[in-house]
């Protein structure tokens, strides 16, 4: 495989790094988007954000390595999930979804949604908000019944103020982006410690994704320590995503991160085999219900 012609090809990131890890096997990237304009954003998206297909992200995969994945309904599409229930149909059995529905929804859409390969919803408290902290525990009590998870995207700041409700939550409890923690003093975050009292309980995941969101260098090498603290004192309850296309950075105009360079890293700070087996595969397959057959 030409590497350095496939790097070219790749959108949404800047593969300025040859990949040097090996993944383990149906190593799974447990958050990314799809944008497909042939779907309209909701009236009051701001960002208009070109398309990053099916396709794209295939070719993003096979270059990184990884077989299974995870589409995170974007802000873009509000609570009209028919961009991403078409794109998982594509996919097939290698792809779960997350959606975005309110508290309206109804048991026939959940059953529509779960027929998709969807087992979980997103709350997103940064942009393009649908959702309110009052839906939180209604819908957690209809989805854990379904042994579906609840997603949340917050800054550091709103997760401590919503502390009170994610410790009241039933079933699955999903936290974006490594809980927001801020540099350059991540841990000393007072969400340092309700991170670590959610994980401990047994029902909490953070997912180590878009870590280029909070650091302030371009090999993000200043969140080693807070990375390889959850890698290896929350081993059972971490899981990796992507983040392509980054559609944060795209909406900004700014410079694409060097993918293949950040999971390095992460592979690098995992240290060991079996850390990087619960990371890349077994985690993810506990929590969104991969099994032997779905790594196409």
């Amino acid at each position: 495989m030409n590497k350095e012609l496939i790097a070219a090809e790749i959108k949404y990131s800047h593969l300025a790094t040859r990949p040097d890890y090996v993944l383990p096997a149906n190593s799974c990237d447990c958050h990314h988007h799809i944008f497909d304009r042939r779907f309209p954003y909701t009236p009051d998206d701001k960002r208009d954000l070109p398309n990053a297909t099916v396709s794209d992200y295939r070719a993003f995969k096979r270059y990184l390595g990884f077989t299974r994945h995870v589409l995170v309904q974007p802000s873009s599409y509000g609570t009209d999930n028919r961009c991403l229930i078409a794109a998982l149909k594509e996919f097939g059995s290698a792809a779960r979804g997350e959606a975005v529905v309110t508290d309206a929804v109804s048991d026939e859409e959940l059953n529509s949604l779960a027929a998709a390969g969807v087992n979980g919803i997103r709350f997103n408290f940064g942009a393009g908000n649908v959702t309110t902290p009052e839906m939180i525990l209604p819908l957690a009590k209809r989805v854990a019944e379904r042994g579906w998870h609840i997603q949340l995207h917050a800054s550091a700041d709103t997760l401590l103020a919503l502390a009170p409700v994610l410790k009241q939550m039933p079933g699955n409890l999903v936290i974006d982006h490594y809980f927001r923690l801020p540099q350059p003093a991540p841990m000393t975050h007072p969400a340092w410690k309700l991170a670590w009292e959610l994980l401990e309980s047994g029902r909490c995941w953070v997912k180590l994704s878009a870590l280029y969101h909070q650091s302030q260098c371009d090999d993000v090498s200043d969140m080693a320590q807070m990375i390889t603290r959850f890698l290896h004192d929350g081993t059972e309850r971490v899981v990796w995503g992507s983040d392509w296309p980054h559609p944060n950075l795209i909406s900004a105009n700014k410079r694409m991160p060097d993918d293949a360079l950040i999971l390095g890293n992460i592979s690098q700070w995992a240290n060991n085999d079996r850390v990087r087996q619960k990371l890349f595969v077994d985690n993810p397959a506990e929590l969104y219900g991969f099994n032997v057959s779905s790594s196409l």
